[in-house]
């Protein structure tokens, strides 16, 4: 039996003043001549202008009286900074801008040098960027265009324009395409009107263009209410204004006639759209509402027995679910509910069914495993779902009237600072668990208002979320029929899975707001502790016959901008799929059963009185939950550093040092890859792999394990601050002596977290951006001599995680003592010119070895005094 040591801290830092010259150069690039441009561009142009008379002249009604706008979509191939300003100084309001990875060109027109000045073969990324124009801004930008195509040139102070149309790809307006296609509205539309009953009312979202003036939010607000009303629909809710995330928007009803006309107008060529709400420009989006948040598995379970609690210690973490059943035996006393929005009234026995059984995996883990312990902190609850009593299963959702958004905003204000006339209810919570989101939403591009919210709330707040990334609950085609796949090995059927799985990627996109950059995102992995053993009955078959794997039924990456999305994984249970019944077909279908195998939580039985009945449940809200779990252990494990080792761990930085934490435990498997390699690697994706890993597997699971204590051969240091811009901190960890001369495997796991602010005007979002690298050269020319194993090194940067795993295992050189890895934390400004923030990190460091190097006795002799066993902290 290994002992266990407490981890260390390290005891200080140096602020280094930023190096000088040290920048990423910038790759050239190929872009049309001007009469090329001119020839392209200026039938855009024409077009543009004859739209705006169009729309102009097509004005009647509530909008006849207004001044007419339209949103212009700007898109540029290639890099262009600081555009705001000359959209601005045209005489345009900015609305926003985005980047895209793929950009609809010539290619014979936008195309990447390399310093030779030869064709290197990638395309050039993009800018889209949108800005309301009035007539007045309209004419300036022509009258710009028309001095450029005739002199190519434009006059001074508008400079900037002239980079826009040597490098612009698309002008146009913001149509029907954006506001109603890309959203799914049609289709949904289309499928909900199939057939149609005229006297039903169909509700939606309509999410506005955020104006930078109240008064102009103001009017529109009126202008909405009004066309709404002159097709006989209304609104049901009140107008939702969130300026920290530039989010305005109302749910909203309107009769199904009024949309069967606008689909007609819309499948019909050459017919315009003369239905003034749906033509409106100051309308971005028409989006579902009314989505089932939390689905459930079907079953009764079975009672259990559990332990007295002892949950007699303030909660840090929150779960933000549906209504717990609070007089279950496994919550009885452990958890505390905040009603805030009075929806415990709303449930019937039986329903309170998802946020029972994630307060029973924070609380408790897998009830399957024996060495699971309850947690002797109590647990703070704010139900923010309901049941849907307009479905089969009453399903726990958010109503057609009320917002995500607005909910979650309450909520944690509630927490932190008070609502209304109410006290801050929980100011101590580091945590808070999100086990739900929007099955309407993907994310595709531009984050969720929702995602922006958590990122906004996680800053000012100084908090941790861990979202789920959301379950895929569709049916999979294997491409093999169910005799065809009994005959397969286990490295076939994984390999057939991988496959099926891969041809779906674009339906496999992460639920909002899973893309938040702040938060910790949680995919599901396929394993759980219930024990190999488990029913065969019926047409259960478990497709994925690996626990080092993602589960079939979790939701895959990237984030936002390509970022190692989702962050780790965390047990899940195993999902199984029912066998397909007819011969010859490939497809299986999620299993819903509350049977083996699976993840055991406290279940909310219909009838009443029962209280103790467990189930087993699986997908990526039980491992969010574990996640939750998890971060609740880290916190209690440094806060045992500050009280029994003395550690100067600041409560204000203990959000951000769990986060650093939580990623510390994540290893992709090698086992995982050697199948994601088997399934997917060919030529055109091998020089980008780890990309390719990272979609699936994310950083990897987490061993909660590994970062909660010391071995004899492996120690951990903690470091964590506030950084400003362009300062450089720099921690020293010290080489054991142990090492020289020899010739054994060693393993660095170095991992930085950190909270941005964010910029809602900026295509980049995140304002700060850290990362971490070793001072003096790169890892491999270090004492230790290391090779990064997982992770690309561009995508660890692009997220608030940057985690990276180096293994070494050739002959190191003889050195004496007092060698040391000098590690350095360096802060730049991102969607911002100038970043006024301070920015809280944390920071983990990690070497280990297999040979017997007392490594913890030798990093701990440096670091502080002499080392003793630390009571209480073991496996």
């Amino acid at each position: 039996m290994p002992e266990y040591f407490p981890l260390l801290v390290f005891p200080e830092k140096r602020v280094l003043p930023p190096e000088k010259g040290k920048g990423f150069p910038s790759g050239k690039q190929k872009i049309p001549g001007h009469g090329t441009q001119v020839a392209r561009i200026d039938k855009q142009i024409e077009q543009l202008e004859q739209d705006f008379a169009k729309y102009q002249a097509s004005l009647t009604g509530a909008l006849a009286g207004l001044d007419p706008e339209m949103v212009l979509v700007i898109e540029i191939v290639g890099r262009l900074d600081d555009f705001k300003q000359a959209v601005e100084a045209a005489g345009l309001e900015w609305l926003g801008e985005t980047e895209l990875d793929e950009v609809d060109a010539e290619d014979d027109d936008f195309y990447e040098l390399d310093a030779a000045g030869q064709r290197t073969g990638k395309s050039l990324s993009g800018r889209v960027f949108l800005a309301m124009s009035s007539m007045a801004g309209l004419q300036e930008i022509l009258a710009l265009w028309t001095q450029w195509k005739v002199a190519g040139t434009v006059p001074h102070g508008k400079k900037k324009w002239e980079i826009v149309f040597s490098q612009l790809n698309v002008l146009r307006r913001w149509g029907i395409e954006e506001t109603l296609v890309e959203t799914g509205m049609i289709d949904r539309w289309n499928d909900l009107l199939d057939p149609i009953q005229p006297d039903e009312k169909i509700t939606f979202q309509i999410e506005l263009f955020y104006r930078k003036r109240q008064e102009t939010r103001q009017q529109n607000e009126a202008l909405i209410g009004s066309l709404l009303e002159s097709l006989g629909g209304k609104m049901l809710s009140r107008f939702l204004d969130i300026p920290q995330i530039a989010f305005h928007a109302v749910k909203a009803e309107l009769p199904a006639q009024a949309i069967q006309t606008l689909l007609t107008q819309v499948g019909t060529e050459g017919k315009d759209i003369d239905i003034e709400l749906f033509k409106f420009s100051g309308i971005m989006y028409f989006r579902p509402t009314g989505q089932s948040l939390a689905a459930s598995e079907e079953g009764e379970g079975e009672p259990g027995v559990f332990p007295q609690s002892l949950s007699d210690l303030a909660p840090i973490a929150a779960l933000l679910d549906g209504a717990p059943l609070q007089q279950h035996e496994a919550l009885k006393d452990r958890v505390l509910i905040d009603d805030a929005f009075g929806l415990e009234a709303a449930y019937q026995p039986g329903e309170r069914k998802h946020g029972t059984a994630m307060a029973s995996l924070i609380l408790h883990g897998d009830r399957s495993n024996p060495e699971s312990e309850a947690l002797r902190r109590k647990l703070y609850c704010i139900p923010v779902m309901q049941p849907d009593h307009q479905t089969r299963d009453h399903d726990e959702h958010m109503p057609d009237d009320v917002f995500f958004e607005d909910r979650i905003h309450i909520a944690v204000r509630r927490m932190f600072e008070g609502f209304d006339d109410v006290p801050p209810q929980a100011p101590t919570i580091k945590v808070i668990n999100l086990s739900i989101g929007d099955t309407a939403r993907e994310f595709i591009h531009t984050p969720s208002p929702w995602a922006r919210l958590l990122d906004w709330l996680s800053y000012r707040y100084r908090v941790l979320f861990c979202v789920s990334a959301g379950n895929y609950s569709e049916d999979i085609d294997l491409g093999l029929n169910q005799q065809q796949f009994d005959a397969l090995s286990d490295d076939d059927r994984i390999d057939a899975l991988i496959k099926g799985i891969s041809q779906t990627l674009s339906s496999r996109r992460l639920l909002s707001p899973a893309e938040a950059i702040n938060a910790i995102t949680v995919g599901a992995a396929h394993t759980d502790d219930s024990g190999e053993a488990y029913p065969r009955h019926g047409q259960r078959v478990d497709i994925l016959p690996s626990q080092v794997l993602f589960s079939p039924a979790s939701r895959l990456g990237f984030g936002f901008r390509r970022a190692i999305k989702p962050d780790i994984l965390m047990p899940g249970g195993r999902q199984l799929y029912n066998a397909p019944i007819q011969n010859g077909s490939s497809t299986y279908k999620i299993n819903s059963s509350v049977a083996k195998p699976g993840q055991k939580v406290a279940l909310d039985s219909k009838e009443q009185g029962l209280l103790s009945h467990e189930a087993f449940w699986r997908g990526t809200s039980n491992a969010t939950a574990l996640a939750t779990r998890s971060a609740i252990r880290l916190y209690d494990m440094l806060d045992r550093l500050r009280a029994e080792e003395g550690e100067n761990i600041p409560e204000e930085l203990m959000s951000v040092l769990v986060k650093a934490l939580l990623v510390h435990g994540a290893k992709q498997d090698n086992d995982g890859k050697r199948h994601l390699e088997q399934a997917l690697k060919d030529s055109r994706n091998s020089r980008q792999f780890k990309q390719v890993i990272a979609r699936y597997l994310g950083y990897g699971a987490v061993d909660i394990e590994r970062v909660l204590s010391c071995t004899a051969q492996r120690a951990t240091v903690l470091g964590c601050g506030e950084i400003r811009e362009n300062e450089v901190h720099e921690y020293t960890f010290p080489i054991p002596l142990g090492f020289s001369s020899q010739k054994s495997w060693r393993r660095l796991v170095v991992t930085l977290a950190w909270l941005t602010p964010i910029n809602t005007d900026h295509r980049n979002l995140r304002e700060a951006k850290l990362f971490l690298e070793p001072g003096g050269s790169n890892w491999s020319n270090q004492v230790l001599k290391l090779e990064r194993q997982d992770g690309d090194h561009n995508q660890v940067t692009r997220g608030t995680v940057q985690h990276e795993v180096l293994e070494g295992k050739s002959q190191i050189q003889a050195f004496e003592d007092g060698e040391n890895l000098r590690i350095r934390v360096t802060c730049k400004n991102d969607a911002t010119a100038r970043l006024d923030a301070i920015i809280p990190y944390g920071l983990a460091v990690t070497l280990e070895a297999k040979e017997d190097i007392p490594i913890y006795q030798q990093v701990r002799a440096r670091i502080k005094q002499p080392v003793r066993i630390a009571p209480g902290i073991g496996r």
